[in-house]
């Protein structure tokens, strides 16, 4: 698998990691990949970090570094399975790690990279793997639902990147992270729309989200449409951030947030009994009236 993805990094170096190889931490058992140090971090902490001083110039052309990455990641049928704020890094453009090999946007402050494709998969390969692992936020319903995991799987947690750039947080944080929201996701609960955004952003963001994987957009759809925002935010009226409570980091700890990947399997089998259960219920007492 190492092979293959420094096979896809060498051939286009566009936003998506190199691999150096594994290890194995003694103590926990923990596999790790080693793969290049980002000096920015994730997205989270980017984000968290410089949240007001990031334009939306500057967001879109993130946003368009992160899809030309998914292109070639579904464009060699591999799906990421677990893309999420944590999985994307920011590089500062004097660091001897960054790729300058954005095509079409170089005023960024920094380049940005698709990594920890550890669990990613042909989108061709019939899987075995019994367990379902990542951050319950970012998965789509159809995984919840018992659904493979496709293209239009990683479109869905891009939306939600879309979303954590949009309002400094990360999807799902004043809740927890159990039965209940895997339940609520797919019965279609998505997280709010409390700000505004450039024309045309929030109705992508829809789109990725769709309950319906078939209704959402390819990876190449997303990037025409956000190069075309980032034009008209560069040449146009530029959208301005509102400060707001509603947006911006918070420093309030919710323990029952995870947004680690783990093994979830479990806990999305209780989920979907949970409610077939409610369900079953509420159509009895639809036939009792």
């Amino acid at each position: 698998k190492l092979e293959i993805l420094n096979k896809l990094h060498s051939n286009n170096k566009s936003h998506i990691s190199e691999y150096f190889g594994i290890t194995q931490d003694p103590i926990s058992q923990d596999i790790m990949i080693i793969m290049p140090y980002y000096d920015f971090g994730d997205l989270i902490h980017y984000v968290s970090n410089y949240f007001y001083n990031i334009c939306w110039q500057e967001k879109l052309e993130y946003l368009s570094k992160i899809t030309t990455g998914l292109v070639h990641i579904h464009g060699v049928n591999i799906v990421h399975r677990d893309l999420h704020s944590g999985n994307i890094f920011f590089n500062s453009k004097n660091n001897p790690n960054v790729y300058l090999t954005d095509y079409y946007h170089n005023n960024s402050k920094c380049d940005v990279i698709i990594g920890d494709l550890g669990i990613s998969k042909s989108s061709t390969e019939s899987s075995d793997d019994n367990e379902n692992y990542g951050i319950i936020p970012y998965m789509a319903p159809e995984i919840f639902l018992g659904q493979k995991y496709t293209k239009a799987s990683d479109i869905y947690s891009f939306g939600m990147i879309m979303w954590e750039l949009m309002t400094g947080r990360r999807p799902f944080w004043d809740q927890n992270h159990n039965t209940d929201l895997i339940i609520k996701i797919c019965d279609g609960l998505r997280p709010p729309i409390i700000t505004n955004a450039p024309e045309g952003y929030i109705e992508l963001m829809k789109e990725c989200w769709h309950f319906n994987p078939e209704k959402r957009p390819l990876a190449m759809e997303i990037y025409n449409k956000i190069k075309n925002m980032t034009y008209c935010e560069e040449w146009g009226k530029r959208t301005k951030i509102i400060e707001s409570p509603d947006i911006g980091p918070v420093t309030i700890n919710n323990s029952g947030a995870v947004y680690k990947s783990r093994p979830l399997s479990g806990m999305i089998q209780s989920a979907m009994s949970l409610r077939s259960s409610r369900s079953t219920k509420s159509i009895k007492l639809e036939i009792g009236k």
